[in-house]
């Protein structure tokens, strides 16, 4: 009774095939069946190449610290004021207090806040006074009291604080020098 069972099977799968000489008619052609199977392994090759290379980077940055990360510090990350600068100062020249006169020549930038036009006015209406306080204290200073980075910074925050003291309409923020230069006499 068995045998009888699968017996029938094999004439069912037997009726199915083709005779040699006959066209084969199928659901699928044969060339999109190889298309399909193409396009599989592709796909299956792409899916296992991005799964290891996922993987693998996971693996590679869990011990370590990224190297792109950058070392900030309270300095780095406060943010510069974008300023307003009075250039009408212009390039100064003068002596130095040394036994051995050296000229100096400088070019002050003075940043402030641009929204204060009072401030504004003030130092075009003190340009004069303003060349008279930088005149005054590189004449009074020698030159080892103002070279080097160090006494170059000593000298912005001096001159920055007798600014500030005369002006009555706002505060300047900020002093750059276009040009710092120390010459022999």
């Amino acid at each position: 009774m068995a045998d009888d069972m699968f017996d029938a099977d094999d004439d069912v799968v037997g009726a199915e095939e083709s005779q040699p000489g006959q066209k084969r008619i199928g659901f699928l052609s044969g060339v999109l069946i190889q298309v399909l199977k193409w396009v599989g392994i592709i796909l299956g090759a792409v899916i296992f190449i991005v799964t290891v290379v996922v993987v693998t980077v996971n693996f590679l940055n869990r011990g370590g610290v990224s190297q792109t990360r950058i070392p900030t510090s309270e300095e780095y990350r406060a943010e510069a004021p974008i300023l307003d600068w009075f250039q009408q100062i212009g390039e100064l020249r003068g002596s130095t207090h040394d036994d051995v006169r050296t000229t100096y020549i400088i070019e002050p930038f003075l940043g402030y806040d641009g929204a204060n036009d009072a401030l504004t006015t003030e130092l075009i209406r003190r340009r004069i006074q303003l060349i008279g306080i930088f005149h005054d204290y590189f004449g009074g200073k020698s030159v080892d009291e103002l070279q080097g980075q160090a006494n170059r910074n000593k000298a912005r925050q001096d001159l920055q604080d007798r600014i500030n003291r005369i002006l009555r309409s706002g505060s300047i923020r900020d002093i750059v020098f276009g040009s710092y230069q120390f010459l022999p006499f």
